[in-house]
């Protein structure tokens, strides 16, 4: 007579139960991050565009507000990402953490910190 091999019915469960929690988080955290990905491109673009020229604050903030509206960034809110003058040029600031819910009073708190730009002069 031979053994029979395969998972049995409560390894199966802890596998799915396991990939449900994995796929939900994913699920939840996916737009995070896409949302931050077209917000650094905004304003990595706009600082390679203003790079070399007498820009003011209120000039980049401006530049933002459009590239905002037109790709749709509702992540962070303009009025959150701090502008000002340095020594080199003018400091882009959009540093920004989100949380997320994921399970019944379970968070994701997800810190975006990296997003410093620097235009040049």
């Amino acid at each position: 007579m031979k053994n029979q091999q395969g998972i049995g019915l409560l390894s199966f469960v802890i596998i799915v139960g396991v990939a449900m929690v994995l796929g939900t988080m994913a699920i939840r955290l996916a737009p995070l991050y896409v949302d931050y990905w077209s917000l650094s491109r905004v304003i990595s673009d706009v600082a390679e565009e203003s790079k070399g020229a007498e820009v003011t604050p209120a000039q980049i903030r401006q530049k933002l507000s459009r590239r905002f509206i037109t790709n749709r960034i509702e992540s962070i809110s303009l009025r959150d990402i701090k502008i000002k003058n340095n020594d080199e040029g003018v400091l882009i600031d959009a540093t920004y953490e989100k949380r997320v819910p994921l399970f019944i009073n379970i968070d994701a708190v997800v810190k975006f910190e990296d997003a410093l730009f620097q235009v040049e002069r």
